[in-house]
């Protein structure tokens, strides 16, 4: 998982003021340990160190994660991602989980396909944005068909009172002729619907397809 690519990155840290290179050694060997909240800690004395320094701003990302503070992880990695190269990068696949596991799916889709547009070969990301792509396709699929469902019962309900009012009074059955334009409108609804299904089936198609091209 590339939450490790953090230990890498220890050693760019050359330029780095004295007390913001020894808080991310120590920040990298606590998180190493899994001990993420002193991880944690250390971090975020590095970024107090030097606010501009993107490694140690991806370490609060990684290690807030770890602790499900998606709040501070998002916005440590959306300063990450303004890094160039493999950090940067790194940044925005990181920003693509966080915001998954926030409940914030649109928000995933977009970071992953930053992390794609700067890294053609990122098969991780591609990978978690496929699933979260079909993830939506299935769960667009089962309201259409919970809607179909629906209009199924309305008009079985409809074609019943039709039944029921079949031995009423004369006054009651000239009532009838009525009804029809209403199934014929909601069967026109329901295809009007499906249409439009299909088309946004065809844009969400290109859209899960078009990352792996």
């Amino acid at each position: 998982m590339k939450y490790w690519s953090i230990l890498l990155l220890l050693s760019l840290g050359n330029l780095l003021p004295l007390y913001a290179q020894g808080s991310l050694r120590q920040a990298g060997k606590l998180y190493e340990h899994k001990k993420y909240g002193q991880a944690l800690s250390q971090y975020e004395a590095a970024l107090q160190s030097d606010p501009s320094n993107g490694q140690a701003a991806f370490g609060v990302g990684a290690a807030a994660y770890q602790l499900k503070e998606y709040a501070q992880a998002t916005k440590a990695f959306e300063q990450a991602s303004q890094e160039k190269g493999q950090l940067g990068q790194d940044a925005w696949f990181n920003l693509g989980n966080t915001h998954y596991r926030a409940g914030q799916k649109e928000a995933a889709i977009a970071a992953y396909k930053q992390a794609i547009l700067q890294n053609l070969q990122d098969k991780e990301a591609m990978h978690n944005l496929q699933l979260i792509l079909q993830e939506q396709q299935n769960q667009q699929n089962k309201n259409n068909q919970n809607n179909q469902n629906q209009d199924k019962d309305s008009q079985n309900n409809d074609s019943q009172d039709q039944q029921n009012n079949q031995g009423q009074a004369p006054q009651d059955q000239q009532q009838q002729p009525n009804q029809q334009p209403q199934t014929a409108k909601a069967t026109q609804n329901q295809l009007d619907k499906q249409a439009a299904d299909r088309v946004m089936q065809l844009a969400r198609d290109n859209e899960y397809k078009r990352p792996t091209q």
